[in-house]
């Protein structure tokens, strides 16, 4: 007859294998994929939105080009990298020539975001590079109690606190429990699915979970060492809050020029 405290020690052993099995199985690291189109509500006028029979319009052209980005969350620590991974155009009809282009007024290359909540970005604007450094936190949001679903997700509105950010709207889910975002749209109470600004659409297209973390760290290592480099060299540094207000004076402009009035939040 089997004593009682084999028993026991045969459950246990069992239970520290289920328990060693699920923990090789765990998931190390998100991996968000989002999408961002150089269009938003505020940036065309109504003349931008208008087709001809052979053309379409310049709206429909500047949706056709397209920023595929991935978010790779660390679940151990909550750093984080975002990098952009490729650009897809789709030429409408009347825009097939390869020599029109666009002139983007921003493109985020990459944007870090560390264990002690510091960010680290690289970001062209206007032609020019930049690389910016801040914290979470730089960014104020008033939370709202307006939903929607997006993508099959339960979300929430918050709004830029600050007028010196203007026309910055993001939309946040709370089902994934992780204060994170594309570039530096961070410190939410939960994953940002949809981002929009003066400049851009960003939103989210998929989630997925992996334990890739050698990948992980060597492409936050080597991203990280390149803004460190840059840093030292001061050129093309700044500081996060700084850059947010020159983007929202340049939006601002921006709107009034087009829309021959002044923006009103």
């Amino acid at each position: 007859m089997i004593s009682i405290h084999k028993c026991f020690l045969a459950l246990f052993l069992i239970y520290c294998t289920i328990q060693a099995k699920a923990q090789s199985e765990a998931k190390n690291i998100i991996k968000v994929t989002y999408t961002s189109t150089p269009i938003s509500q505020y940036k065309m006028t109504e003349s931008h939105m208008q087709d001809s029979p052979t053309k379409a319009s310049l709206h429909e052209f500047m949706k056709g080009i397209t920023d595929y980005y991935s978010l790779y969350i660390n679940v151990k620590d909550r750093s984080s990298i975002y990098v952009l991974d490729s650009t897809v155009q789709k030429r409408p009809i009347g825009w097939e020539n390869p020599r029109t282009t666009a002139a983007l007024a921003d493109t985020v290359l990459f944007s870090i975001k560390t264990t002690e909540n510091k960010t680290f970005k690289h970001e062209w604007i206007m032609n020019q590079t930049f690389y910016t450094e801040g914290e979470v936190g730089n960014i104020e949001w008033v939370l709202t109690n307006e939903q929607k679903k997006i993508k099959g997700l339960n979300c929430f509105k918050a709004k830029s606190k600050s007028s010196d950010y203007p026309m910055l709207t993001v939309w946040y889910t709370k089902e994934l429990p992780v204060s994170n975002g594309p570039s530096v749209y961070q410190g939410l109470p939960g994953l940002v699915v949809v981002a929009e600004d003066y400049f851009r659409t960003i939103q989210i297209q998929k989630i997925e979970y992996n334990n890739e973390i050698d990948f992980y760290e060597t492409l936050y290592k080597t991203k990280y060492n390149i803004f460190i480099e840059e840093k030292k060299k001061k050129k093309h540094y700044d500081i996060e809050p700084i850059l947010l207000i020159k983007k929202g004076d340049l939006a601002t402009g921006l709107y009034e020029y087009y829309h021959k009035k002044p923006y009103k939040r």
